[in-house]
């Protein structure tokens, strides 16, 4: 399952592992490069030590092995080791060693060439250790040889071998001393140093881990509480609305998306329900009137003469329901959102005006002076003509049937075409309407007055209208003017 709560947590304990593995690597380097300069330090003493009881006398040089450091290489388990070369013409001699090495030569310090310095080294015994090779000329002893101590050159550890041969004392042999010490101790500590880092840092891990699905528990606590809140919604509870005060700033806008649908579901529940209850109301009232006919014929003795009557009264009333179903039927298809195959060629919209501005005068009697038409050729679109026909008949029925028609007062019919694309305005003067009307003139079943029945109509035309002109990507807007004119704007984009 993906879930915030157990990637967040991942992420972090991955980048606190991350950044303390660092870290920790870091600290142990520090300190591994400290503590092996402090190892080299002390073996840095070790020579120095050995250094000041090298002397020379009478010609010879000597090391006094009675020293305070000689207890350091003695034979045991942690022994240290040294030896000691003089240098006899072309070849170097055993000086001294240490007690450690008994009467064996360690070869790896007398291995030449060898550089001054420190470096790492196998101890006779096996162990790994490090050495330091030192090269100095001894100090005469001046009550020995009656010579003044001036002059001595000494070679301090670091200085290479090729200097070694310069003496300002040409009879004062140089003296190589390699001191070695084993890096058990050493190594022991750095280890427990890495073991207890990652002991630490393991530890620390868990701690964070556990700290951040705690945190993140805490923080995403307004997710669930918003959850909560919107499961209770439903169908039956749409006019509920979120509380925004206790939620945080990046879930605020969230809930005031939610908030914003739960109103545009509310009102289009309500409009469902509203044109549910008048759509049943309209096919309730022939279904009433067909059985009203129906029981009346039944009552009674009836002339066949009488029969033919009822008959055609209930083939009147049947008609009305058929025509109310059909304008259901097609208010539901367009208003799937489904677009219509538009055609390959235009057709001139002034035509099917002038065309559907007759059909609607002879169908509701009007005098054709009730209807004055200004549409120049050509008014072309892409559409087909028999949705054209039913969107402008519709509009000039509407018209016709609902507005305050005369002679002085007439349907205008008025179509433009431009760069833009072609339109078509149809106004009639309406002085009940209001302009908080306007936005209703699309509700199906919508009337001014909702206590009377408009005669031939079912609120459903418009409705019809400006689905079917969606459909083919073509808009239809009303607007009251001023001197209270209602005008339909039925709007084509260029073909």
């Amino acid at each position: 399952m993906n879930s915030i709560r157990r990637r967040t947590s991942v992420l972090v304990a991955a980048s606190i592992a991350g950044l303390l593995s660092l870290g920790g690597l870091g600290m142990f380097l520090v300190v591994r490069a400290s503590l092996a300069q402090q190892f080299d330090d002390g073996l840095l003493a070790r020579a120095a030590a050995l250094q000041s009881l090298t002397d020379a006398k009478a010609g010879k040089i000597e090391m006094d092995k009675t020293g305070a450091v000689m207890p350091w290489y003695h034979q045991g388990g942690d022994a240290e080791y040294f030896v000691a070369w003089v240098r006899d013409r072309d070849h170097w001699r055993v000086l001294a060693q240490s007690e450690s090495l008994g009467a064996n030569v360690w070869s790896e310090a007398g291995s030449s060439p060898r550089r001054v310095g420190v470096a790492d080294c196998a101890l006779p015994d096996g162990r790994a250790g490090r050495s330091l090779t030192a090269e100095f000329t001894p100090e005469i002893d001046p009550e020995a040889d009656g010579e003044p101590n001036t002059s001595v050159r000494t070679t301090s550890p670091g200085d290479d071998l090729a200097d070694t041969s310069v003496n300002v004392l040409t009879d004062v042999p140089v003296v190589r001393l390699v001191v070695a010490q084993s890096t058990a101790p050493l190594d022991r500590t750095l280890a427990t140093i890495a073991l207890s880092i990652v002991g630490v840092g393991g530890v620390l891990v868990l701690a964070s881990i556990a700290a951040t699905q705690w945190a993140v528990r805490r923080g995403t606590r307004p997710l669930v509480t918003l959850s909560a809140s919107v499961a209770t919604l439903g169908p039956d509870t749409l006019e509920r609305r979120l509380d925004l005060g206790h939620l945080p700033s990046e879930l605020a806008p969230v809930a005031g998306r939610l908030n914003d649908l739960l109103a545009r579901l509310d009102d289009a529940f309500a409009r469902e329900r509203r044109f549910t209850s008048a759509a049943s109301h309209e096919l309730r009232t022939p279904i009433a009137e067909l059985r009203m006919l129906l029981e009346v014929g039944l009552s009674r003795e009836r002339t066949p003469e009488r029969w033919e009557q009822t008959a055609r009264d209930g083939l009147g009333v049947l008609d009305r329901a058929q025509r109310l179903t059909e304008a259901l039927l097609r208010l539901s298809r367009a208003s799937e959102g489904s677009q219509a195959a538009l055609p390959d060629a235009t057709i001139d919209l002034s035509a099917v005006l002038r065309e559907q501005a007759a059909r609607a005068l002879d169908a509701s009697g009007h005098d054709p002076s009730h209807v004055s038409i200004d549409a120049p050729r050509p008014l072309p679109a892409r559409i087909d003509p028999a949705l054209a026909a039913s969107i402008i008949g519709n509009l000039i029925e509407n018209a016709l049937r609902h507005g305050d028609v005369s002679t002085d007062r007439a349907v205008r019919c008025v179509g433009t075409s431009d760069a833009a694309g072609t339109s078509i305005v149809i106004s009639n003067h309406a002085p009940t309407l209001t302009a908080a009307d306007i936005k209703h003139l699309f509700e199906p079943f919508w009337r001014k007055d909702a206590g009377r029945d408009a005669p031939g109509g079912f609120g459903l035309g418009l409705s019809v209208s400006r689905a079917l002109a969606a459909s083919v990507g073509a808009s239809l807007e009303y607007q009251l003017s001023a001197d209270k004119d209602v005008q339909a704007i039925l709007r084509f984009r260029r073909p």
